[in-house]
């Protein structure tokens, strides 16, 4: 099972076998920042903690808030569409707030149940192991205070506004949180002193200068884009009361961030109390999170018992617990038979009898790349064009265009204006969309798709689907931005992440031979791709190609 909780500045992973967290991994990404690169790290993040080709994955997320957004909605939405393109025939299983797993559809239209959610997912395996506990959870921005009683989750609030009207959410962490928002007075020189508001510190600077974060824990940018050490920390410190390091000490800067931490531990003190006002019966917190430090002392100062989730699960686990949470819960949900089973019956996405081709669950049978110089002649255009249509009827076909006459005139402008590497790359792509668009009005059965699942509905619609590839490749952007890198390898990319046997590249009447394709092609094929080149002119040979397994 493999564990998503997708946020605004930080993305996690977890791989779970048979209950056991096998591997964490957690990255730094603000979302807003490069949202089409959301795709790729997912990718990225599954290959480091080992994801089998199989496994299912579960997703929690806070993304959605992401100021990007207009409504939390939107958000979901675009998280869904990142997982799915990155997992294409993947079992994809969404954890809502009371504990149900969603399809990915359904949580687009529930997006509320399923929208910050991972606080939910956390306490719903803590439940398991400390039926009677206070959940504190205090990640890089914010703080979870979650009851839970005789093994059932009871907190109040359910979305973000009720929790942190219910005291259960505090919006305060151990590295993203402004010294401003955390006291608006410290200390100087034996007086109170008011603080700047200028964004000029953050409890990273904090804890890292007293010794209690690690210079590499502090995964946020600094306000002034120095580094996260110590000395730089001080530095933004001293700030805070509009200062520097000529006019303040080691023990001035020392005493500022000591009330900085202090009001921060009192004001997550103070909400544990709120809670416990309605849960009195509750003596034990278990503790987790990077600000576990600051959990410790809140839940002692609050008068209860310590359990650190660190030591029962290990540290690296402790700090990414709602990705692991969500997948041990799948797993459980899976083994009760509540979702639908993994692969190979991954029966809502494609057919579970399907061959895997290089590791990858097969839901199109052969990739026929229609390059764009065949269009010179509209004769052995409308023939390939007829010989596609036909095999469609028997096979599953997927067509990718060229790029034709619509590229060669991207690259007269690369001529006379040296476009950049990435806006020509683009500009190329977007070319190979509008050659789609004509296939589409040409061909019979065809139909535009533009992502791996509009690919799975369109061919269990008996339909033949006709990839518009900017949208995919801008959000895996997975080959080299070089004109050495065309349609041809773009096809053979394709074809490997849809589980293809055979990739079928129709060329210009009189083609032959391999030095046809680009220079990349032999790096983008999978290994377990067989490719046929074929001429337009050669009618027979194409409709040979394209029913041949």
């Amino acid at each position: 099972m493999i564990g998503w909780d997708i946020g605004g500045v930080a993305t996690k992973v977890a791989r779970i076998a048979d209950g056991d967290v096998k591997a964490v991994r957690a990255r730094p990404f603000e979302l807003q920042r490069a949202p089409d690169t959301l795709v790729s790290l997912l990718g990225r993040l599954a290959s480091e903690v080992g994801a089998d080709v199989c496994a299912p994955h579960g997703v929690t997320m806070t993304a959605e808030l992401s100021q990007m957004f207009r409504t939390k909605r939107e958000g979901v939405a675009f998280v869904l569409d990142a997982v799915e393109t990155a997992f294409p025939s993947r079992v994809v299983r969404v954890f809502a707030v009371d504990g149900r797993f969603l399809a990915p559809d359904e949580a687009r239209q529930d997006a509320l149940a399923v929208a910050a959610a991972n606080w939910a997912a956390t306490a719903h395996v803590i439940a398991g192991r400390h039926p009677d506990a206070l959940l504190v959870d205090i990640g890089t921005t914010s703080t979870d205070i979650v009851p839970i009683v005789g093994g059932a989750v009871v907190a109040e609030g359910r979305t973000d506004p009720e929790r942190l009207a219910s005291g259960e959410l505090v919006y305060t962490g151990a590295v993203r949180t402004p010294a401003e928002a955390m006291a608006s007075h410290v200390p100087v020189g034996g007086r109170l002193t008011g603080v700047s508001a200028e964004g000029f510190a953050l409890a990273g600077d904090v804890h890292v200068w007293r010794g209690n974060l690690a210079p590499a824990d502090y995964t946020s940018p600094t306000p002034d884009g120095r580094p996260a050490t110590r000395e730089f920390a001080g530095e933004r410190l001293a700030r805070v009361v509009c200062a520097d390091r000529e006019l303040l000490d080691e023990a001035a800067v020392s005493s500022i961030a000591a009330a900085l931490a202090e009001a921060q531990v009192a004001r997550i003190t103070a909400a544990i109390r709120r809670v416990l006002t309605v849960h009195p019966s509750l003596h034990i917190a278990v503790v987790t999170g990077l600000g576990a430090f600051l959990g410790d002392a809140a839940a002692r100062a609050a008068g209860l018992q310590i359990v650190r989730l660190a030591t029962e699960l290990g540290s690296a686990v402790a700090r990414c617990t709602p990705a692991a949470a969500v997948a041990l819960l799948l797993e459980r949900a899976l083994a009760q038979g509540d979702v639908v089973q993994a692969c190979p019956a991954v029966v809502d996405v494609v057919q579970a009898s399907r061959p895997a081709v290089a590791g990858v669950t097969a839901f199109v049978d052969t990739v026929v790349k229609l390059g764009g110089g065949v269009l010179a002649d509209a004769g052995h255009f409308d023939g390939a064009l007829a010989a596609i249509a036909a095999a469609a009827r028997k096979r599953r076909l997927l067509v990718v265009p060229g790029g034709g006459p619509f590229a060669d005139a991207v690259r007269a402008v690369d001529q006379r204006l040296d476009l950049s590497d990435d806006a020509a790359h683009w500009m190329a792509v977007l070319a190979m969309d509008q050659y789609a668009h004509l296939i589409v009005e040409r061909v019979a059965g065809g139909v535009l798709v533009a992502k791996p699942q509009e690919i799975a509905a369109a061919l269990d619609a008996g339909h033949l689907p006709v990839l518009a590839p900017s949208r995919w490749l801008r959000q895996a952007d997975p080959l080299p931005h070089t004109w050495d890198v065309t349609s041809d390898s773009i096809a053979a990319w394709v074809a490997g992440e849809v589980g293809a046997s055979r990739l079928v590249l129709v060329k210009p009447p009189g083609a032959a031979g391999g030095d046809v394709v680009d220079d990349y092609f032999d790096r983008a094929l999978p290994a377990a791709v067989t490719t046929v080149i074929v001429a337009a002119d050669r009618a027979d040979a194409l409709s040979s190609a394209l029913k041949s397994e």
